[in-house]
């Protein structure tokens, strides 16, 4: 940090749960903003801020900044791991080896990583594996001495000083203004990290035809994710309609995994898949046995259901029209979603409107009956930011780079469509690892 003519890019992290004990987080942002600008090096400094920050940003962020040093302000526990918020802002935990990992991949960028929160030390120093300088904290630190150490240390670098130095005056900082905490913030020096060793593995880009289910495979939907339990949570159910193969399996596991943090009222996750169910009795039974209740239909259903909230994620609903379910399925499973305090709420994947799926052939108005229980949320193709970053999350792990010409001729003949550029992108790569034989 010592090479005045190189620019410093540092990333800030900020994450304050609403079901936490509210933080001064963006004080302390203010603080480090205003002493970087001070400073006489203040065009050397680019500070860059992500608030509310969920576990899905991190990465992007760093891919988005491209920082030198990484920031992160918020709560910890005392058993090493850091809280980042949910899709509804409350708490999510995430786990010392986890980001250790996740640094790994970045290592040959990141310069420092400062943990700014309670029992952080667990964190730095398995994240220290990978990075040069980690500075957390042993102990719980208030809101005064932590933005005090951030102060000292942005200053002490501001002033030209090492990243060594820069912690010894956030520590003193917190002296100066008569804290008894400045032994908390504790440093791990690793001279020689790990190094991360680039050769070319597996192709990344192997097509996936069936469902994603592993959620460091899954990707681009977050404003999908975020739509959905925003109907979930006023009370009504959704349907996920798209084209085969642009990701709505993937979304719905996706959207099942995350229910238990994202839902304001709990419910039991109950996944069918309409491919492996062939008729409506078989149906009912899948239903109950996955509930673990008595196999029952009809009222006596709804009276096992009386007592317990259900979220049904159902996969290929298509096949409910294709093997010839009767109206009253449909109609039962309306009765059981209505309501807000409703035994059932509904996510149902499907090709095509459940208007057109369902419509009855004795029935005039075409009324499916569903309609008006679910939400229509249109799964559509990855715009070309989404596109671009998915294919850069994949190429990181890897020595490979694709040219700007070969990711536009990607964009252009998949248009967005998941499944084809995944197969595209695996066909370009491929290309790649011929010539390196």
């Amino acid at each position: 940090m010592d090479n005045s003519d190189i620019p410093v890019k540092i990333l800030f992290l900020a994450a304050d749960p609403s079901d936490e004990r509210r933080l001064r987080l963006l004080q302390e942002l203010r603080d480090i903003r205003e002493r970087l600008q001070l400073s006489k090096q203040r065009d050397r400094f680019i500070l860059e801020s992500r608030e509310s920050v969920r576990i899905r940003d991190i990465t992007q962020a760093i891919f988005d900044v491209d920082p030198q040093i990484v920031h992160f302000s918020g709560h910890g526990t005392s058993t090493g791991e850091l809280y980042f918020e949910s899709l509804t802002g409350k708490s999510q935990l995430v786990q010392a080896d986890a980001l250790a990992n996740l640094f790994e991949l970045v290592a040959e960028k990141i310069d420092c990583v400062v943990l700014n929160a309670c029992y952080s030390e667990i964190q730095a120093k398995a994240i220290a594996q990978h990075i040069r300088f980690v500075i957390g904290m042993n102990q719980a630190i208030g809101d005064k001495g932590a933005i005090a150490f951030s102060v000292g240390f942005y200053k002490a670098l501001a002033a030209n000083r090492s990243i060594e130095e820069a912690y010894q005056f956030g520590c003193v900082e917190i002296q100066l203004y008569n804290l008894p905490e400045h032994l908390k913030p504790v440093i791990y020096i690793n001279p020689s990290p790990k190094p991360r060793v680039k050769e070319i593995i597996p192709n990344p880009f192997v097509p996936q035809n069936g469902r994603v289910e592993q959620p460091q495979q899954f990707f681009g939907r977050q404003r999908e994710i975020q739509r959905v339990f925003e109907v979930l949570n006023s009370g009504s159910s959704v349907a996920l309609i798209g084209k085969k193969g642009i990701g709505k399996s993937s979304l719905l596991s996706a959207i099942c995994q995350q229910a238990e943090s994202c839902l304001q009222t709990p419910r039991q996750v109950v996944f069918l898949d309409l491919n492996v169910i062939h008729n409506e009795d078989d149906f009912y039974s899948a239903l109950c046995h996955e509930i673990s209740i008595p196999e029952s239909k009809g009222y006596t259903l709804k009276r096992n259901l009386q007592n317990r909230r259900v979220l049904l994620a159902t996969d290929n609903v298509g096949n409910m029209a294709s093997k010839g379910f009767s109206r009253q399925v449909f109609d039962h499973l309306r009765g059981l979603a209505e309501g807000r305090d409703a035994s059932l709420r509904l996510i149902l994947a499907a090709r095509e409107s459940l208007d057109r799926l369902f419509n009855d052939s004795d029935d005039q108005s075409k009324t499916s009956p569903l309609a008006g229980i679910c939400q229509e949320e249109n799964i559509n193709p990855w715009d070309e930011n989404t596109a671009r970053a998915f294919i850069a999350s994949r190429l990181v792990m890897t020595s490979v780079n694709f040219t700007e010409k070969e990711i536009s001729r990607i964009l252009q003949e998949s248009g967005g469509h998941p499944q084809r550029l995944m197969q595209q992108c695996y066909q370009t790569y491929a290309r790649y690892m011929e010539g390196m034989q």
